[in-house]
């Protein structure tokens, strides 16, 4: 798995998309937020929690190892705010792909 790298323009104010986060395992997850939220502190996607955060990327990484919409599901998303389906959505499924993704 190759190393993740985080650069400026992965954030903007209530957007942050971490490119080929399918590459990023599950146990990295924390690591990689924490250090994007080290570098961009005051952006508004901090007003999600992380636990709703990881289960999104978790849905994601899980469709693109499914070969779903790849060029969707390589990187992931993460806005402020979502509507409650989207949350819903992604806490469902997110919960459900957690101990299959890598």
């Amino acid at each position: 798995m190759q190393k993740h790298s985080i650069t400026p323009q992965n954030v903007i104010p209530a957007n942050l998309c971490i490119f080929d986060s399918y590459k990023v395992s599950k146990k990295k997850f924390q690591t990689e937020l924490n250090q994007m939220k080290a570098l961009h502190p005051k952006s508004e996607v901090w007003e999600r929690g992380f636990a709703q955060m990881k289960l999104e990327w978790a849905a994601h990484n899980a469709a693109y190892a499914l070969g779903i919409a790849r060029s969707h599901t390589k990187d992931v998303d993460l806005n402020f705010p979502q509507s409650f389906f989207v949350r819903a959505f992604y806490a469902v499924v997110g919960v459900l792909v957690w101990v299959f993704v890598k």
